[in-house]
């Protein structure tokens, strides 16, 4: 153990003299610490700051009209999006939502359908139809922005589903 030490003050001097050799053991040393630093911290909240994702949301309900109830569900949901600051929700034609993703301007699009309201009252009519959401991603922007976004599409369809289950 003793001659270890010794091979180890040995280098250690010899490192000492050589600048260059410093500056190579100083960053074989750093740099693996300055990677897992930054990945381990990008991974502690990787939803904490979305805001700056931008997801396009238009709103093409017209809304419905029944002998029980009127309903504008696209108008409803359009007050809660913009109240939810957790994405960048922009508020924009079906048109300009979808050519955004195609362009790039935004990494998803959110278009409320014509019939959304009616789909929605179309359980009192007996001919029930499941309201859907038409949803356009641009998967070339950013690798995990799609994932993001799907998410808050998936809560979003869900809040509404949970709307029809609690009207029906």
């Amino acid at each position: 153990m003793k001659r270890a030490f010794q091979i180890l003050k040995r280098d250690m001097r010899r490192l000492a003299h050589n600048p260059i050799a410093m500056i190579v053991v100083a960053g074989v040393c750093l740099l693996p610490s300055l990677y897992a630093w930054f990945n381990i911290a990008a991974n502690m909240d990787p939803y904490g700051n979305t805001q700056g994702i931008k997801v396009a949301v238009a709103n093409c309900d017209e809304g419905a009209d029944t002998a029980q109830m009127s309903l504008n569900a696209g108008a409803s949901i359009m007050d809660n999006l913009k109240e939810n600051k957790k994405l960048g929700w922009t508020f924009v034609d079906e048109e300009e939502a979808i050519e955004g993703v195609k362009s790039g301007a935004y990494y998803a699009a959110i278009v409320i359908p014509e019939d959304f309201s009616d789909s929605l009252l179309s359980i009192l009519s007996g001919d029930v139809k499941k309201p859907q959401l038409d949803y356009y991603i641009n998967e070339k922007k950013n690798a995990i922005a799609p994932k993001i976004t799907d998410t808050g599409a998936t809560t979003l369809q869900q809040q509404i589903n949970d709307t029809f289950s609690s009207v029906a």
